[in-house]
């Protein structure tokens, strides 16, 4: 089973728990008291956490992938602390948890987390807002910031809700969407979803949000994605045959990389002007070297 399958997988899966799992009034209040909590980090440690929740239970795949998991079912979702120094995040109401790790050397690369927006499989769209907007403060209080890939342009915060007309990810996530952009934003989304990209000490974290279903009180259900990667992993996956290079050959290579997406961003830079963008020209690319060396 390919690694994309399996996460399709376990979101078809987690969606049918949340269509068939429907708290009773008493059960939504004690919903947040329910939640068991646990700590996970990236890297080896990561390794120990699930060690020590899941009994050392492993998927290990003939390509030397492995997989760990942890699943928790309603009324009783998870909360869980993603331990990433200064920029430690809490996630709340969690299906799912998927750590993979693709080198035996290099611990937990990455984690897939599944979690549902509000505590309710069913909310208001006021406390829908509510919780997207708890979320994205939790989000800028641990120092999140947005994350361009280096060949990707640099579009400007002030094109934030413009961009988003054309693409579902957000560029400013220190910016928080008022109830009325809320609505629009994802009334009008073909796909009814927001996404982030953010980075923080070495860790690339995707976020997925999105509408799954409403209901004949025109309560709303939502989904969260995150999806946190080491930068080390991103960065060597997308060298090609990197794992057999020499410690030269590999900075070398990554050089010679970042040369490549940057004439291609700037290509792409020119083609988002002439479209009436404005371009971050102050936008520092985190230095990521010492955690991918």
């Amino acid at each position: 089973m390919t690694v994309k399958f399996r996460q399709y997988f376990l979101i078809f899966i987690f969606g049918l728990l949340l269509s068939a799992c429907q708290p009773t009034e008493k059960h939504d209040e004690n919903l947040t008291l329910n939640q068991p909590s646990y700590t996970l980090h990236m890297g080896e440690k990561g390794i120990q956490d699930f060690s020590k929740y899941s009994d050392g239970n492993v998927d290990n795949h003939p390509a030397g992938v492995s997989f760990r998991e942890l699943q928790f079912s309603p009324p009783n979702l998870g909360k869980l602390t993603i331990e990433n120094g200064s920029n430690t995040l809490s996630i709340e109401h969690v299906f799912s948890v998927l750590g993979t790790q693709y080198d035996k050397n290099e611990g937990i690369q990455v984690l897939d987390i599944d979690a549902g927006l509000t505590k309710e499989e069913f909310a208001t769209p006021e406390q829908v807002y509510q919780s997207y907007v708890a979320l994205m403060k939790r989000i800028n209080q641990a120092g999140w910031k947005n994350y361009f890939f280096t060949d990707a342009p640099r579009i400007a915060k002030e094109d934030n809700i413009k961009h988003l007309s054309k693409s579902r990810d957000v560029i400013d996530p220190s910016y928080i969407f008022s109830f009325e952009e809320w609505k629009n934003i994802i009334n009008n989304s073909p796909t009814k979803s927001l996404g982030y990209r953010l980075y923080a000490n070495g860790v690339i974290l995707d976020i997925s949000l999105k509408r799954t279903a409403k209901n004949e009180r025109n309560e709303e259900q939502y989904m969260l994605r995150f999806s946190f990667q080491s930068v080390r992993y991103n960065e060597r996956d997308s060298i090609p045959d990197s794992d057999k290079m020499t410690p030269s050959e590999f900075e070398q290579a990554f050089k010679k990389r970042l040369i490549k997406n940057k004439k291609y961003r700037e290509k792409e830079e020119r083609k988002a002007k002439a479209e009436g963008y404005h371009i971050d020209e102050e936008y520092i690319d985190p230095d990521v070297w010492p955690y991918v060396k």
